[in-house]
């Protein structure tokens, strides 16, 4: 029987004392069915409080959600994938990568039911395989498409947010899912082989700090608070890896060897901001258009034009990504 998480943020309850009530107030969106180490830390630990900040949390289903709170002011910064990010950006919405937090390897994957037999992307014709559109497991889900010459029509799109997954796969209404961890790990763990991953794809993903352009422009003390706490959960997570990741195991009721095991599927690197100052990433000051991460998130817009999810690419791409944030953590080092 798959166990059911109960994604309850119980990082923020409590009287607010205070102290909490002078601190910045920062509005932060984050995935309930995502796992985020730092962000869980951070805030289980009052690392964010200890840096003048008061976080307060919005849960989203998953990145898409996140671009209307944004919009609407009602979030300042929000942790997504590339996909939702290049779409709202291309769609003209007022936002900007802070940072790239992470880059996964094999946290997306595909997985099908072992009855039938499925080894390969064709072996899922007219199989009804579950993503969530919109997301970077539907953007794999097309680009593995392609790769074996099919087309979306050739499967039977089931659109479902990450955490149903599990239960639909349980109840026997789709033959196979892509997305990523916990949910993945918990259907694989009812059986589902896997298929292909992103490294397997030739793929690069990862998440992404997006925030409004205005609050850099305007609350730049309350942006350079949170960057320099982020740094701070950065540090400790090297120094002790085991002690960091308690938080969020303990919100997704795993225990620390289960989540271990789950960080290790999704093989996972957090850059720091010296290297996401550098090519590999988002690149050097004044460099970023020809940075990997810049070019990564190009292809993903020409792929949406192709697929008709955007009507076009931005005509200036240099407003998407400010590092100047990062560089001012840096200058104080």
């Amino acid at each position: 029987m798959i166990r059911v998480i109960f994604f309850s943020l119980v990082l923020t309850w409590g009287v607010v004392t205070t102290a909490q009530a002078e601190n910045q107030p920062l509005r932060v969106g984050y995935q309930t069915a995502e796992v985020n180490v730092l962000l869980t830390y951070a805030v289980g630990s009052g690392l964010f409080e200890r840096h003048g900040l008061d976080v307060r949390l919005a849960p989203f289903p998953a990145g898409p959600a996140m671009l209307p709170a944004l919009a609407g002011d009602q979030i300042d910064l929000a942790w997504m994938g590339e996909f939702p990010s290049v779409t709202g950006y291309s769609n003209g919405l007022p936002i900007e990568i802070l940072m790239m937090e992470r880059l996964d390897f094999t946290n997306i994957r595909l997985v099908a039911r072992p009855e039938i037999g499925a080894t390969s992307l064709t072996d899922l014709r007219d199989k009804r395989v579950a993503a969530t559109v919109g997301s970077s497991s539907h953007y794999h889900l097309l680009q593995a498409l392609t790769q074996a010459g099919m087309r979306q029509s050739d499967i039977t799109l089931v659109n479902l947010a990450p955490a149903n997954m599990p239960a639909a796969y349980a109840a026997g209404q789709i033959d196979a899912a892509f997305t990523w961890e916990p949910n993945i790990g918990m259907i694989e763990a009812e059986g589902a082989e896997v298929i292909a991953t992103t490294e397997s794809l030739g793929m690069i993903t990862g998440g992404v700090w997006v925030a409004q352009q205005a609050l850099a422009r305007d609350r730049e003390d309350t942006l350079h608070a949170f960057l320099a706490a982020w740094r701070e959960a950065q540090s400790d997570y090297m120094e002790d890896p085991l002690a960091v990741q308690r938080y969020e195991a303990e919100r997704i009721g795993q225990t620390s060897e289960e989540f271990a095991a789950l960080v290790a599927r999704m093989s996972v690197t957090n850059p720091n901001f010296e290297a996401l100052l550098s090519a590999d990433f988002m690149g050097a000051p004044g460099e970023e258009l020809d940075s990997r991460l810049m070019r990564h998130l190009q292809g993903i817009g020409e792929f949406l034009v192709a697929q008709e999810r955007i009507d076009r690419t931005p005509e200036d791409w240099s407003g998407l990504f400010n590092t100047l944030p990062i560089q001012r953590v840096l200058s104080e080092d």
